[in-house]
């Protein structure tokens, strides 16, 4: 029987584990002898026996990444005595099992169980998720680390919410647009809550932000009449302007800025109602029956989206984007969707992007990917 020592706590990794590197040290434990022991941050502490009459002041040195040992020395006379114990954290982070030894020599088994304190989260909309720190007391702060891009979303508490307000409430907010098509990025979220000097860190959450961005089906009509009425425009810097005879796998005479934008938005519409494609790969424009895709499912104005498949990998993957919209459809690809951009299709002819502003948006993926995180938190 354990009558003299308190055991040791302090969470760390377990192995290789990604669960048991999220463990944290500082809170406070209990053992199967009914001691009681708080830890601080600085990895000190004390603890408190039942059938000891003073109590044990504690340090504790961490063993590589799999556990630690404490040094308990007894503040009272002969009821009780100092110990040493070697514990291993468990893949739960909320218990450690070891062995404790007396200054006597005796020894024996032990397990500590996290009593607190925790930090859980949960989403509430794709902009806003709740905190609840357990035992209440406490104090909350929140913070964000980019993972992936610049223009990531930023986190705050909640209007009227103080540290101390438990559950605690906290918004998510995108960058402001700069009018061009801009990548978002992916950013870390970093939870804490912290009572009496120990502290629960949650940092497995990570927020995707979108860049948005905006493509038409090219209509013909759009670019005057060939051969002596065409309209022109400028691309990146490019002015066309006039006729295109015979342009890659066409037949016949084309305004050059009607064929310009085909190239551009990847497909169009002649004014005699067919549909054509461009083949970024072959350079050829090629008639379609109707316009899918890069996924080779048809796209759906204000539906489909555009993606970089580094990103969202699977198909029919839908997408939500604060102020975009939910369920979003990324069945297509672009030349210049790379990183967190997304393209909304929106319709056939110029005045369907018309005016866009290019908004950056908090996103989640309905299917989570590697990079595109849900609306789900741990």
């Amino acid at each position: 029987m354990k009558i003299h020592c308190m055991g040791g706590w302090l969470l760390l990794l377990v192995g290789a584990s990604a669960k048991a590197a999220d463990c944290t040290v500082p809170g406070t434990w209990t053992d199967i002898f009914g001691g009681q022991f708080a830890i601080t941050s600085a990895l000190t502490g004390t603890g408190k026996f039942p059938y000891c009459s003073a109590n044990h002041s504690l340090s504790i040195t961490l063993n590589g990444t799999t556990g630690f040992t404490v040094r308990a020395r007894y503040n009272g006379g002969q009821d009780c005595q100092g110990f040493s114990e070697t514990l291993t954290f468990a893949s739960d982070c909320m218990t450690a099992s070891g062995t404790y030894r007396n200054d006597d020599g005796s020894s024996g088994a032990d397990t500590w169980n996290k009593t607190g304190p925790f930090i859980s989260l949960a989403r509430t909309t794709l902009t806003t998720a709740r905190a609840t720190g357990t035992p209440t007391g406490g104090s909350f702060a929140f913070g964000t680390e980019a993972i992936s891009g610049s223009n990531h979303a930023v986190v705050a508490m909640a209007n009227g919410v103080t540290p101390t307000s438990n559950p605690n409430d906290i918004t998510f907010t995108a960058p402001a647009s700069g009018g061009a098509p801009t990548p978002g990025g992916l950013a870390r979220l970093i939870a804490r809550y912290q009572l009496n000097g120990a502290e629960a860190r949650n940092n497995l959450n990570r927020v995707a932000t979108f860049g948005m961005s905006c493509y038409m089906l090219a209509l013909e009509s759009d670019y005057g009449t060939q051969p002596n009425a065409c309209s022109a425009t400028t691309i990146y810097g490019t002015r066309y302007s006039g006729t295109v005879l015979n342009p890659g796998g066409l037949q016949g005479t084309y305004c050059a800025a009607f064929i310009a934008n085909v190239r551009l938005q990847g497909s169009g519409q002649l004014n005699g109602g067919g549909y054509i494609n461009y083949n970024v790969n072959t350079r050829q424009f090629v008639a379609v029956a109707s316009v899918n895709g890069a996924d080779g499912t048809p796209v759906v104005a204000g539906q489909t989206v555009a993606r970089d498949r580094a990103i969202i990998p699977g198909r029919g993957v839908l997408v939500d984007v604060d102020g975009t919209g939910t369920g979003l459809l990324a069945n297509d690809t672009g030349g210049a969707i790379r990183g967190y951009r997304l393209d909304l299709y929106n319709g056939a002819g110029r005045a369907a992007c018309a005016g866009y502003a290019n908004p950056l948006g908090v996103g989640a993926c309905q299917t989570p990917q590697a990079s595109c995180p849900g609306r789900e938190m741990q």
